[in-house]
């Protein structure tokens, strides 16, 4: 959760940082104090090479390996045993191993180190091969000298190689643990680091906290709470965010109470002309049918005519109801009253009602329910104006041969009410916008008598009274599955 919020993430990328730079400050220093230990041994014991050769010098140039030798390194050994000292030939192949504890792991060392050494380079530590280890390097002191036998007259050169071992750390690693000077100053920098820490994160909680404010403002705004403002008058990015922001909330609200001033104009309109059309179509009916009965069997073009408008007026009182029930439903007048009933027989009585309009269509009506179907607590009224406003609009998408189905079905506590048929489809893009009142699929529209957009956003609101909701699926071309759900009874 936090890393979804602006200051988790500005903490954590500040706290990473802070650890990465803490770590990176702390191997430096021993990096660089590791090297200048080993500079400074190096410095130190420059001229040890040198000072050896010259003990070692006579017994050397009699024989490299002769008992002299090995009596003068032994004596070497016993004043420093820390040395390993090796006489190398002038291409740095190992001519004899003096002195030390290190078993050879390599025969020949790098020459070129040995020779900036000897040359005398101004920058140290330089390392050299450890003829004790066949991948690591160590510090040396290095000086020329020459070893016997002779050959043809004349002396062998090479070079007397000393490593110096005196040095207790060979990386950083060893220097935080062997140095209490670094580990002092590691524990230093880390209290630092923490103590940063904490100060950073306490300052970005300051910094961010109008943000948040603005945050829970827009929220408030979100949840229809259309008179929240922005209380801040800071004159920084946020500041003007959060006047940008009151701007615009002003103006939503405008926008919004003359929404709501045209949707009470509009509902007054819908509830009094629904209410003033009931009596001049009953008399048009009533005319029209007595007009009917008395006209003789042979006058067919005006009793067609007759008929025409008996359809007609008949269209128009269904439109009439449910605009009358839609103002109802937008005033809250409409209370739903929750009584017991056996649901299969308000779907046969239902069904009773649609067959002859479904045999007309030349579409098949059928139901599918077990014979114990319980019973349910809803308002019988509703739950009939909801399954009738769906199986109308079921048979006028269904073409002749296709079929209407009501299914009835218990899932846990609820009875699932579901009406399906085999008609034209939805396209999936125009499924959220159905329930919409007085919306029309492009299908519809463009058929002939199609219907006023009104059935299924009725039947929705009448099921959200219930607690439930329409839940519909369709594929074009392959029919529609609309279903709904009722409380069972305890």
């Amino acid at each position: 959760m936090i890393l979804k919020s602006l200051y988790g993430r500005i903490a954590i990328i500040y706290l990473l940082l802070l650890i990465a730079f803490g770590g990176f400050a702390v191997w430096i220093t021993a990096l660089n104090s590791a090297r200048f230990v080993a500079e400074l041994q190096q410095k130190l014991q420059h001229d040890l090479a040198a000072h050896l050769a010259h003990d070692l010098a006579p017994a050397l140039r009699h024989d490299a390996r002769g008992a002299s030798v090995e009596a003068a390194a032994r004596r070497l050994q016993a004043v420093n045993p820390s040395l390993d000292l090796y006489l190398l030939d002038a291409h740095g192949d190992i001519v004899t191993y003096l002195m030390g504890d290190s078993p050879l792991a390599r025969h020949r060392v790098a020459i070129e180190p040995i020779k900036q050494f000897v040359a005398g380079a101004e920058s140290l530590p330089i390392r050299g091969d450890d003829p004790g280890s066949q991948t690591a390097k160590a510090i040396f002191s290095a000086t020329p000298i020459q070893f016997g036998p002779l050959n043809d007259g004349h002396y062998r050169h090479g070079y007397l190689y000393v490593i110096l071992r005196g040095m207790p750390y060979t990386s950083a690693a060893g220097m935080l643990q062997g140095s209490y000077i670094l580990r002092t100053g590691a524990v230093t920098l880390a209290v630092a680091v923490v103590f940063a820490g904490i100060v950073g994160l306490l300052l970005f909680a300051l910094l961010t906290r109008r943000f948040r404010r603005l945050t829970a403002t827009v929220r408030h705004f979100k949840a229809g709470h259309y008179d929240e403002r922005f209380p801040d008058g800071v004159d920084d990015e946020i500041g003007r965010l959060g006047r940008a922001f009151n701007d615009m909330a002003a103006t939503i609200q405008a926008q919004v109470e003359a929404l709501q001033r045209t949707d009470a104009t509009r509902r007054e309109l819908v509830a009094n002309v629904s209410h003033d059309l009931r009596t001049p179509l009953t008399s048009l009916r009533g005319y029209a049918e007595r007009l009917e009965a008395r006209l003789p069997d042979t006058d067919t073009d005006r009793r067609e005519c007759l008929r025409a408008i008996l359809y007609d007026a008949e269209q128009i009182e269904r439109l009439v109801a449910q605009l009358s029930l839609l103002s109802r439903l937008d005033a809250q007048q409409l209370e739903p009253v929750m009584e017991p009933f056996p649901i299969a027989e308000l779907v046969q009585d239902v069904m009773i009602k649609f067959k002859p309009h479904a045999e007309t269509r030349g579409v098949e009506l059928t139901t599918c329910h077990r014979a114990d179907v319980p019973v349910v607590r809803a308002d019988v009224g509703l739950v009939e104006r909801a399954l009738s406003n769906l199986i109308d609009n079921a048979l006028q998408n269904t073409p002749a041969g296709g079929q209407v189905r009501i299914e009835l079905a218990i899932q846990g506590e609820s009875l699932h009410v579901v009406v399906t048929d085999t008609g034209c489809g939805i396209p999936e893009d125009e499924l959220a916008l159905v329930v919409q009142r007085f919306y029309r699929t492009a299908k519809s529209r463009a058929a002939d008598g199609g219907g006023t957009g009104l059935g299924l956003s009725i039947a929705n609101e009448i099921a959200e009274m219930h607690g439930s909701r329409l839940d519909i699926i369709s594929r074009l071309n392959a029919g529609t599955r609309v279903a709904f759900d009722l409380k069972l009874t305890a």
